[in-house]
């Protein structure tokens, strides 16, 4: 299954980068013999009594799946916003979601690998954009292999709160008491996740710098002339999530506290606190709108080992073609950004405009959608 997953998924991606027709028929005739094989093995059972290496190998095999429909995606496969959550590539998440859960009821089964941890991942994930309620038995992570006091606990508890939010929202009885207690909730979460970062040795950190280039901004892949450096990709790579998760958390305590019978009961603390929510969405999403250029390489720290500032210098990098590799790791951060309320529509617009971009240089049609109305807001 893994050979024909990955065959179709290349062919898809080619096809739509390269604008071949001929390889968009092949990647669709080799998907549809995917299709079938995997439907055989699925109807025989054969995913429940499967040893590691192939329920590593059917996960694998379904993830590509979903990502090739990512990649294949029409405009007209989704009308509007509201019809997201019927994307095809959702069905093979649920499958994903099955297998994962007949491995986790086995009292017998062998440590989680790295793929189960990462389809767990992007199971979480895909509820959040589907804003479903996660199952009970996904919920602790350690079962997974992941750090109890570590980022996936804090960010599975942030998507448990933002559906809790929209519970709360459809339900037209009086939720005074659960908004209150949802509001504690998500400030124990943003205080959980400030720990989590103060943690970050000193050589994560990062450094600010003001770029001398002339207006307008925003501009392709800068979104003002603030930009953040690290010495690693790496670092970018994991204060970019840290970015993206802070806004998530802020934007569901600002939504509770806008639509929620607080306002009138507690005053001033309310207004308060939604002044406190908006000013740590706009300062997150300029650190990462400031991150950006540095995860896609359109920026590069020099080696500045003989000079005498503290600080070093950078050098713009704007001819070079962003590389694949560095753009998927910019999408999911900013998939978060571009999909939640609260935030400076004039950011929101760059987060999306970017996006949409990044799905070009990916072939993910879907990713293009961000520009669109079709785009959801979670």
């Amino acid at each position: 299954m893994v050979d024909l997953a990955v065959s179709s998924m290349a062919l898809a991606v080619y096809a739509r980068t390269q604008q071949h027709p001929q390889a968009i028929i092949e990647a669709s005739l080799t998907y549809q013999r995917l299709l079938g094989v995997a439907q055989e093995r699925i109807v025989s059972g054969e995913t429940i009594s499967v040893d590691e290496q192939n329920l590593d190998a059917f996960l694998l095999a379904i993830l590509l799946m979903g990502r090739y429909e990512g990649v294949m995606h029409r405009s007209n496969d989704i009308k509007s916003s509201g019809s997201f959550k019927s994307f095809q590539s959702w069905s093979h998440h649920d499958g994903a979601m099955a297998i994962l859960k007949v491995w986790k009821g086995n009292p017998n089964r062998a440590p989680a690998t790295k793929i189960i941890q990462q389809t767990r991942r992007g199971l979480i994930r895909s509820s959040l954009l589907r804003n479903l309620p996660l199952p009970q038995w996904i919920l602790d992570g350690v079962c997974f292999g992941e750090d109890a006091k570590g980022y996936d606990n804090i960010f599975t508890r942030a998507v448990n709160l933002h559906h809790a939010m929209l519970s709360l929202q459809e339900n037209d009885e009086d939720h005074t008491a659960q908004a209150a207690d949802l509001v504690l909730e998500l400030r124990k979460l943003e205080e959980a996740l400030q720990d989590w970062v103060a943690r970050f040795p000193s050589s994560w950190s990062y450094q600010r710098h003001t770029l001398t280039i002339v207006g307008p901004w925003p501009r392709k892949h800068f979104f003002s002339p603030v930009v953040l450096s690290y010495t690693e990709l790496g670092y970018g790579v994991v204060w970019s999530p840290y970015f993206a998760t802070s806004i998530l958390i802020n934007s569901v305590r600002w939504r509770v506290l806008k639509f929620s019978p607080l306002k009138r009961l507690v005053g001033s603390l309310y207004e308060q606190q939604q002044l406190e929510c908006i000013s740590q969405l706009s300062a997150m999403a300029d650190e990462l709108a400031s991150t950006i250029p540095f995860v896609l390489g359109r920026i590069k720290v020099l080696d500045d080992s003989d000079s005498s500032s503290r600080q070093p210098s950078i050098k713009l990098n704007m001819k070079e073609e962003i590389k694949p590799h560095l753009a998927s790791l910019a999408v999911w951060p900013l998939t978060i950004a571009s999909s939640l309320e609260g935030i400076n529509i004039r950011q929101q617009l760059w987060f999306r405009c970017e996006l949409a971009t990044l799905g070009r240089t990916l072939g993910a049609s879907v990713l293009e959608c961000a520009e669109t109305s079709e785009w959801a807001t979670l």
